[in-house]
């Protein structure tokens, strides 16, 4: 049986403004942590729960699989990681090579611990302190290709998932 992952979608966007950017990233991860059986949680996103309620878009079936998250208390909106979250993994097409792990090492570790697994809104990704925290650096590709944000968050937990199904 293995442990639940949590992705984690880091704002390096305005901290201080609630953006169209904001809710767009939060209705497309939604059904992607749902349909792969994923935690989400937001970090330093500069809204409240009650700012949820106004995402009014056609994505995620209208914010059915995020409602259906909250209900399930799979949703969660941090200014820090929690230690639930497991253990920190950066996901970056430039991992530090004392970091780096592969694909089928992560799902590895989802079978003893659950893991949290870092993607960077934003043109800069993820912010220097963030990919000093995390234990591990993943590059999903394992080839070094830069993802653009939106098929990062698709890609990592269906090839996580995907992978826990053949161990």
């Amino acid at each position: 049986m293995y442990k639940r992952a949590t992705l984690i979608l880091y704002n390096s966007y305005d901290k201080k403004r609630w953006h169209e950017a904001h809710k767009r990233a939060i209705a497309r991860a939604a059904p992607v942590c749902y349909a792969y059986d994923f935690n989400l949680a937001i970090m330093d996103f500069p809204c409240k729960k009650e700012d949820l309620n106004n995402i009014n878009t056609t994505i995620g079936n209208e914010g059915s699989y995020l409602k259906e998250l909250i209900d399930k208390n799979r949703f969660f909106i941090v200014d820090k990681f929690l230690p639930q979250f497991g253990i920190p993994i950066a996901t970056t097409s430039k991992p530090e090579k004392s970091k780096e792990i592969t694909p089928i090492d992560t799902v590895k570790l989802l079978k003893n611990r659950p893991i949290g697994l870092f993607v960077g809104l934003g043109r800069h990704g993820l912010p220097k302190d963030i990919l000093r925290f995390c234990k591990y650096h993943l590059d999903i590709t394992e080839k070094g290709v830069s993802l653009e944000t939106c098929t990062a968050i698709g890609i990592i937990p269906s090839t996580i998932y995907w992978l826990s199904k053949s161990f």
